[in-house]
């Protein structure tokens, strides 16, 4: 008998003391840093990227002035594979305030999500990222590659194979999910991490798969194809799950505001506050 569950048990998961950035369009000179990514120069960008960020000064293409609840942050927390690269760390760590990079780099929110999930009792971790998959149980984890031939990297202009790629998603997330199911058994909770920003009914935005943009059914359509009906989903996007590694960071502890930075085939980020900041709405 299939299972198929209900859109109302996904929900929109802020974790707390966690605000989502979008700064993967910061604009530099006359491009954007995601742009940037792959240039030689990119670690020497990126710190000065940290610099001015910390200033308050920077300006993303898609909102424009960057928040101002960004400036003054006292601490840095990296994670996503790129955090391992010599270059990066070098300049990341010439920084004049305390750097950390994670020590899971590949698998942010393992120890996090499943003190999240306790309560809900079995529990998976299934973090989509813009190259792979990955799930994570108590009781193992697997790794699902994108495959770029059947998924391509998502183009500025208007693409007519949207409606195949949203299928083709679709088809690649379940037989991920059915195979973790497979080895691990089913879960009674499940949270989610896109690499995308979500709206308060976890709906993504764009990202570099196609037709991701406004999909209100993905997480749905793959857990029914899937045949998986665990009672709760909670969403997020990537950077908050990798800033909640942060906020348990011994060595951070002592700070008040850490700007989180994911970095991979894109940036993601967010900022993890210990503390009230006065005036800005957040707690």
């Amino acid at each position: 008998m299939e299972a198929h569950r209900r859109n109302e048990t996904i929900t929109r998961y802020r974790p707390p003391g966690i605000i989502p950035l979008e700064l993967w369009d910061l604009r530099v000179n006359d491009r954007i840093l995601w742009e940037m990514m792959q240039a030689e120069e990119f670690p020497e960008v990126l710190g000065q990227v940290i610099r001015d960020l910390r200033h308050g000064i920077g300006e993303t293409r898609s909102e424009g002035l960057v928040p101002k609840i960004i400036q003054g942050f006292d601490s840095l927390y990296v994670s996503g594979g790129r955090s391992q690269e010599m270059l990066i760390r070098s300049a990341l760590f010439a920084l004049d305030l305390p750097v950390i990079f994670t020590s899971t780099p590949e698998h942010p929110g393992q120890e996090q999500a499943p003190r999240l999930l306790a309560s809900f009792g079995t529990g998976w971790l299934c973090d989509l990222g813009q190259t792979s998959l990955k799930i994570c149980a108590a009781n193992g984890r697997m790794k699902f590659r994108r495959d770029f031939q059947r998924l391509p990297v998502r183009e500025e202009k208007p693409d007519e194979s949207f409606h195949d790629q949203r299928r083709q998603l679709r088809g690649w997330l379940g037989e991920s999910l059915r195979a973790f199911l497979s080895k691990a058994g089913a879960p009674d909770a499940i949270v989610f991490a896109m690499p995308s920003r979500l709206d308060d009914a976890a709906v993504p935005e764009g990202s570099s798969y196609i037709g991701m943009a406004g999909d209100d059914s993905l997480i749905l359509d793959a857990l029914n194809a899937a045949d998986l009906a665990p009672s709760d989903v909670l969403v997020m996007n990537d950077a908050e799950l990798a800033a909640m590694d942060a906020v348990a960071e011994s060595g951070l502890q002592g700070c008040s505001k850490t700007l989180v930075i994911t970095l991979g085939f894109g940036l993601g980020a967010a900022l993890a506050i210990r503390s009230p900041l006065k005036g800005t709405g957040h707690a």
